[in-house]
């Protein structure tokens, strides 16, 4: 028989009760055509990947020190076709220690300016196949010739003095150090016989290039003294 009051009512709620809470213990099924409502659901909001661990830095190379004897050197010849005429030889000279700074010491060493005092060294400037050199040493000079850089070879390189300068007086070295001076020997052309030689259009164009940053008009420059010079004689 069916009650009504207060006592009927609290039953209905804990029936009520009861039978939700054995829904919640049951998992959702859901049909197979369900479609989510996208106005339901919000957006999700879109996270930047995660940043890759950094690479660890690789380990500094240490250079080893070479034994006495193991460094591969070159005959250096250094070369000067006009003002001053000079040419001499350094034997046995590392390849990758010998500097530019080491080869115009060595011509430093051989030549006075015109009031017998050194020459400073940015006027003496180290040439290799008429161009200036860009390397600090030898080494990165010579980069690109591996078959020198095996060492047990000869390079030449040309010498530039600018403002000029003349080779200092061996025979009075020689009776500074007490020794007897040796005749002297020939030391090239000079005056017009100069200018007949294929050394100093090069030299010139070697010249020009650095001063005008330019080797193609150095090369135009070079042939218009020439011309200018060989049409007056």
């Amino acid at each position: 028989m069916y009650t009504s009051g207060p006592a009927a009512a609290m039953a209905e709620v804990n029936f009520i009760k009861s039978f939700l809470s054995s829904l919640d213990s049951r998992p959702i099924k859901l049909p197979a055509d369900y479609v989510i409502d996208p106005e339901r659901v919000g957006r999700v909001p879109f996270l930047l990947p995660r940043m890759p661990a950094p690479h660890p830095e690789m380990p500094k190379k240490v250079k080893q020190a070479q034994a006495p004897g193991s460094a591969k050197s070159i005959t250096v010849n250094l070369k000067s076709a006009r003002n001053p005429v000079l040419e001499f030889k350094l034997s046995n000279k590392p390849i990758s220690t010998t500097s530019v700074q080491d080869l115009k010491d060595a011509v430093r060493d051989r030549v006075v300016d015109a009031q017998s005092n050194k020459v400073p060294l940015d006027k003496i400037k180290i040439l290799y196949k008429r161009k200036p050199v860009a390397g600090k040493t030898i080494s990165e000079i010579l980069a690109d010739e591996p078959e020198i850089l095996a060492g047990g070879k000869e390079v030449e390189f040309g010498v530039m003095i600018m403002g000029g300068a003349k080779v200092v007086d061996e025979d009075q070295e020689m009776v500074d150090r007490g020794a007897s001076p040796k005749p002297k020997a020939a030391l090239g052309p000079s005056g017009e016989s100069v200018l007949e030689t294929e050394d100093f259009w090069e030299d010139l164009e070697g010249f020009l290039a650095q001063r005008i940053k330019d080797n193609e008009e150095a090369q135009k420059l070079r042939s218009l003294f020439k011309e200018a010079w060989s049409s007056s004689r």
